[in-house]
């Protein structure tokens, strides 16, 4: 995904895009945040599906949780 990609999304899809990304950058780190990871975060962002809102850390444990179903 490249940086046109993102700045042509819908602004709450791009809001959702940013939000799930930056758990992903706290989680593993910036530099590793993997092409698949990012789009991870794309197709979350497509979905209506509620992340909780009441902490950081709350919100990484959900995008690891997400993500480990994922890759199982």
């Amino acid at each position: 995904m490249n940086p046109n990609t993102i700045r042509g999304m819908a602004p709450p899809i791009r809001q959702r895009f940013h939000f799930a990304s930056a758990a992903f950058s706290r989680i593993f780190g910036v530099d590793k945040v993997t092409s698949e990871m990012i789009d991870f975060c794309y197709n979350w962002a497509l979905q209506e599906k509620v992340a909780p809102l009441d902490c950081l850390n709350h919100v990484d444990r959900y995008f690891r949780e997400l993500w480990t179903q994922h890759k199982n």
